[in-house]
Parts: C-alpha cells; sequence; structure tokens
C-alpha cells in the first residue's frame, strides 16, 4: 500500500498496487473489484458484476492497460470519480455509492438497501431525462 506523507495542503489518501484482468483498459476513476475469475490473490481485479459486486477495491487512480499493474485509490477524497445519475433521484453530497452491475461507475444506493457505505458522493448529481455518468466529487473508503 502506499500512504501519501502528510501534508497540511492535501487530504490523506491511500492506494494499492492491482492488476488488470478485466480484459479492457481501465480508466482514471473507474469502480474496481478483486477478481474471482481466478485464485483470489489480493492483486487480480476486474469489473463490477453480480458476483463481485461486494468486492469492491477502490477506484482507479490513473488509466490501468489490459493486463498491466496500476494504482486504486483505497481511501480519501478523489475529485473524480464516474457516478451514473438516474432519472427518478438525485444524488446528494453525503449519499452512499455502489459498483453497479457490468458496468465501471458508481451508482445511488438507496436508504435501507442493506448496502454498505464504502463509497460516499462529495458533490450533487441531478437526475436526467437520459441517464448518463459523470466524472463526481468522491470519498473513499475501502480501506
Amino acid at each position: 500500500m502506499l500512504f501519501q506523507r502528510i501534508n497540511r495542503t492535501d487530504t490523506e489518501t491511500v492506494y494499492t498496487v492491482v492488476y488488470n484482468i478485466a480484459a479492457a483498459a481501465i480508466t482514471n476513476g473507474y469502480a474496481v473489484v478483486w477478481s474471482i475469475a481466478t485464485t483470489v490473490d489480493g492483486v487480480a481485479i476486474g469489473k463490477p458484476a453480480t458476483a463481485t459486486l461486494s468486492c469492491l477495491v477502490g477506484v482507479a487512480a490513473a488509466d490501468i492497460a489490459d493486463s498491466a499493474y496500476g494504482k486504486v485509490q483505497v481511501y480519501g477524497y478523489k475529485a473524480s470519480g464516474w457516478v451514473y445519475n438516474n432519472q427518478t433521484t438525485a444524488i446528494a453530497a453525503g449519499d452512499i455509492l455502489i459498483p453497479m452491475n457490468t458496468a465501471w461507475h458508481l451508482g445511488w444506493s438507496s436508504v435501507g438497501d442493506g448496502k454498505s457505505g464504502l463509497i460516499m458522493a462529495a458533490e450533487s448529481y441531478a437526475t436526467a431525462t437520459t441517464s448518463v455518468t459523470a466524472n463526481k466529487k468522491i470519498f473513499i473508503r475501502c480501506l
């Protein structure tokens, strides 16, 4: 793990080194999960899917090429995480965000749905007639 040195002007952040086996490049800000496709080794990551939604690692800190090592942020404020809005419920700062099935982005978690809050929205994201993903401020607590 990589721990940022204490600095009065930056928030604390923690990163972990991972290996991308998703068969696709991972873009900065994408939510990633531990892979269960191979022997779980604490390094291999992939795209969120039904069986791995609870295996959230964190959010990619930079682009990660397919079959390459990269860095994922597991704790702290991040100014650019891919978040998906929907057509009925706006996301408010402080709402819980969860990985979405077969997608790289995070989505709103309804109150009382029993899902843990490892990532929190750090800014609002309004509803839209057509749902889209956008880079939004988030706070990660996957450590």
